[in-house]
């Protein structure tokens, strides 16, 4: 017998899975989703959080809200260097720098 692997539906997660795709095609309403998704996160899924964080950032980036982006990127830094995810912090290097250049 194998294992499956552990995999979480609730409305949060799917909050933020539905923010993830949405946020690559600029739609505004993948704000609230990922504020949701956030607001319902428990503090046991980190790897998530960061996820969500970057995406949070993402889309008030795309926005032109520079500012409120910069919180959610440097939780998501700290998350991601607790976790260990190199993947995460090369995507939020470049949320920095985007918001560098849109904050100069």
């Amino acid at each position: 017998m194998c294992a499956l692997p552990y995999l979480s539906l609730d409305a949060h997660h799917l909050a933020r899975w539905h923010g993830n795709c949405l946020v690559r095609f600029g739609d505004p309403g993948t704000v609230e989703d990922l504020r949701s998704a956030l607001a319902g996160m428990d503090g046991t899924y980190n790897r998530a959080e960061s996820g969500v964080r970057c995406d949070l950032a993402h889309a008030l980036l795309a926005q032109g809200e520079a500012e409120a982006a910069q919180p959610h990127i440097q939780r998501a830094r700290q998350l991601a260097t607790m976790i260990g995810s190199r993947r995460q912090r090369r995507r939020i290097e470049k949320l920095t720098k985007a918001v560098r250049r849109a904050l100069s």
